[in-house]
C-alpha cells in the first residue's frame, strides 16, 4: 500500500475541511451581523411608527472603565480661598461644602447658564473641573457635574448644585472627588443607538414621546470596602410630548441593562 499517497490524501482532505469550516464560520458571522443590523433597522422603524421622535443617534462604540474613589478631605482647603461667601463643611460618608452668597447674583433672562458657568469657574473651589449637566438640572436647582481626566461623573459625591430663587443665585453646595482609580482595562461600551433601542425594547419609551438628550457619564454602581465604584452609563432624556415632562433613564453601558433610578443629585 502506498502510505505516502494515503498521507497526501488525508492532508488534502484535512486542508479542504478547514477551508470549508472557515468559510462556514465567516458566512455565519456575516449572517449574524446582517441579522443584528436588520433587527436594529426594524426596531428604529417600529419606534418611528409609535410616534417617538428621535435625534440623530450615533452607532459609534465608545470605550470606558470601571472607576473607584475613596472619601477625601480636599474641600477643607476651600475656607481660605472663597470670598464673599459664608462657608461651612459637613462631614459624613463624604465632605459637602455649603455656601451662602453675601450678595445674591441676579440672573438675566436667557443668559442664566452662561452666568452660572462663569460663576462656577471663577468663584468655586476647583470650579474649572465642573461642567453644566442639563439632564440633572431644574429651574431652581442647577447642577454642574465634576469632569476630571477620567471622565464626566454624574453623582452626588462629585457635583456643584446651585440654588436659584426668583432668578437670583443665593447659595450652592459642593462635593468633590480628589482621586479616581481604574479597576480594569478599558472596555467597549454600547453605542448611543444601542442605548435607545434597549430602552424601547424594555418598554421604557412610551408612544408619542421624544428623545431630547443623550449623555455618556460615569454613574454610581456600588460601595465596596470603603470605595465607591462607578460604571459608564448612558443618560437618556425622554420627553412626554403630551405633558412636556422629561424623565431621564440610565443604562449600564457595559452590561447593556437599564439601571434603577437613584436620588444621587
Amino acid at each position: 500500500m502506498d502510505f505516502r499517497r494515503i498521507e497526501w490524501i488525508f492532508l488534502v482532505v484535512f486542508v479542504g475541511l478547514n477551508i470549508f469550516l472557515g468559510i462556514s464560520f465567516f458566512q455565519a458571522q456575516q449572517v449574524d451581523l446582517a441579522t443584528t443590523k436588520s433587527g436594529d433597522a426594524a426596531t428604529i422603524t417600529d419606534i418611528t411608527r409609535d410616534q417617538i421622535k428621535l435625534p440623530h443617534l450615533s452607532k459609534q462604540t465608545p470605550e470606558g472603565d470601571y472607576l473607584a474613589s475613596q472619601a477625601n478631605t480636599a474641600l477643607s482647603a476651600a475656607h481660605s480661598k472663597l470670598v464673599k461667601q459664608q462657608v461651612s463643611i459637613s462631614e459624613g460618608d463624604y465632605q459637602e461644602l455649603q455656601a451662602s452668597l453675601d450678595t445674591p447674583i441676579t440672573l438675566k433672562k436667557n443668559q442664566q447658564i452662561r452666568q452660572l458657568t462663569t460663576f462656577v469657574k471663577d468663584s468655586i473651589y476647583h470650579g474649572s473641573e465642573y461642567e453644566y449637566a442639563a439632564a440633572l438640572s431644574s429651574d431652581e436647582r442647577v447642577v454642574f457635574a465634576q469632569h476630571p481626566k477620567a471622565g464626566l461623573i454624574y453623582d452626588r459625591r462629585a457635583a456643584v448644585t446651585l440654588h436659584v430663587v426668583d432668578d437670583r443665585l443665593v447659595s450652592y453646595s459642593q462635593t468633590y472627588l480628589a482621586k479616581l482609580s481604574v479597576l480594569r482595562d478599558r472596555l467597549n461600551l454600547m453605542s448611543e443607538q444601542d442605548a435607545v433601542i434597549t430602552l424601547y425594547r424594555d418598554n421604557d419609551i412610551p408612544n408619542n414621546s421624544a428623545i431630547v438628550s443623550t449623555k455618556l457619564a460615569y454613574s454610581y454602581l456600588l460601595d465596596a470596602k470603603g470605595s465607591t465604584v462607578y460604571v459608564p452609563a448612558w443618560y437618556i432624556g425622554v420627553k412626554n410630548r403630551a405633558t412636556g415632562n422629561v424623565t431621564v433613564k440610565r443604562l449600564n453601558a457595559i452590561t447593556r441593562t437599564v439601571m434603577k433610578n437613584r436620588n444621587d443629585n
